[in-house]
């Protein structure tokens, strides 16, 4: 028996918001190991076939919101896209699991036999997998940082905590503010663009990670007879939001010597400031309809609970609902 529940294996379009801590809470991440994390991050999310929306490496934990599409990532996938993905993930080296590099896994998936059928299925299964993605993604960044720094043991302080997030909906938005704003909640800048190691700090200088908000207003497979905003115009807009954000941190802080206990904030430093309950620590997050889909008997969350799903429980200031943890059942793992 475990006091952790199993994760769900997901079949269908979904985002997850993914973190994890350092081991005892240390800030041990420098920026040379935070620009090694980002270049694992994007190796291993090429690999996996998941898009990453954004993300905010800081000393101690790090925040990633990804956009999954099984069947994209893992169950249409030629022989020619597993052989770029291999060689995005290990370059000219070779697996250690497999045993060949980019060349050798092209002449094996070119064969008709027993091995080829294996390969190609241990492949993937890793793919489209955000549990395998977060083992991976975690290990290469422990191996980095032990040989680099001279040390051994574990890294990181637990397994990983996830929150899925609805795709295409106001509460994707607000989760990506949550994680852009990490480095402005910190003290580190005073916006998330001039921070280098988040999705807008990264975007500034990168039209490709700027292309990525796009899954912010968008689905893979959008309802019919809509247009769907361009890439430009969603970033546009979520930029807008998170400076909206900003401003009005600053005028809190301006007038925190003037508030006073009975005076909740307002949504927008809500959503900046205090909604790791929500955000960090919950399970799902999305629309009543969305939330009450998953938690039904036989939607992807009623196993959590099979005798009687858990009602959403709104989110103060916000037309947002969330589910239940995923922690606290005693179920086998």
């Amino acid at each position: 028996m475990s006091r952790y529940t199993k994760r769900p294996v997901l079949e269908d379009e979904v985002c997850v918001h993914v973190m994890s801590r350092v081991v005892q809470k240390r800030f041990l991440i420098d920026e040379r190991g935070m620009e090694e994390m980002r270049r694992i991050l994007r190796t291993q999310a090429t690999f996996a076939g998941l898009d990453v929306i954004t993300f905010c490496f800081l000393k101690n934990h790090f925040h990633i919101l990804l956009h999954v599409d099984p069947v994209t990532a893992r169950m249409e996938v030629s022989d020619a896209e597993l052989v770029r993905r291999f060689r995005a993930l290990y370059g000219t080296k070779r697996s250690p699991s497999l045993g060949v590099d980019g060349d050798g896994l092209a002449v094996v998936l070119s064969q008709a036999s027993e091995r080829t059928a294996e390969v190609r299925r241990k492949l993937k299964a890793r793919m489209g997998n955000v549990s395998v993605f977060m083992r991976e993604l975690k290990t290469r960044f422990t191996f980095w940082y032990n040989e680099n720094f001279k040390t051994v043991g574990t890294f990181w302080a637990e397994r990983f905590r996830s929150v899925l997030v609805e795709p295409g909906s106001p509460a994707l938005r607000s989760v990506a503010a949550y994680i852009d704003l990490n480095a402005v909640r910190a003290g580190l800048a005073k916006t998330p663009q001039v921070y280098r190691f988040c999705g807008l700090g990264e975007a500034a200088n990168n039209p490709r990670a700027k292309l990525a908000y796009a899954w912010l207003s968008r689905r893979r497979h959008p309802p019919p007879n809509t247009r769907p905003k361009t890439a430009d115009e969603i970033f546009q807009s979520y930029l807008t939001h998170v400076q909206r954000i900003v401003t009005r941190l600053e005028n809190e802080k301006a007038e925190a010597g003037k508030a006073t206990l009975d005076t909740p904030p307002p949504h927008a430093v809500q959503e900046a400031r205090s909604g790791n309950e929500y955000m960090g620590k919950g399970c799902a997050v999305g629309t009543f309809q969305w939330i009450e889909q998953l938690l039904a008997p036989n939607g992807l969350l009623g196993f959590l609970n099979p005798t009687k799903p858990g009602k959403p429980r709104t989110i103060p200031g916000s037309s947002l609902y969330s589910a239940k943890r995923w922690r606290g059942n005693e179920t086998n793992s």
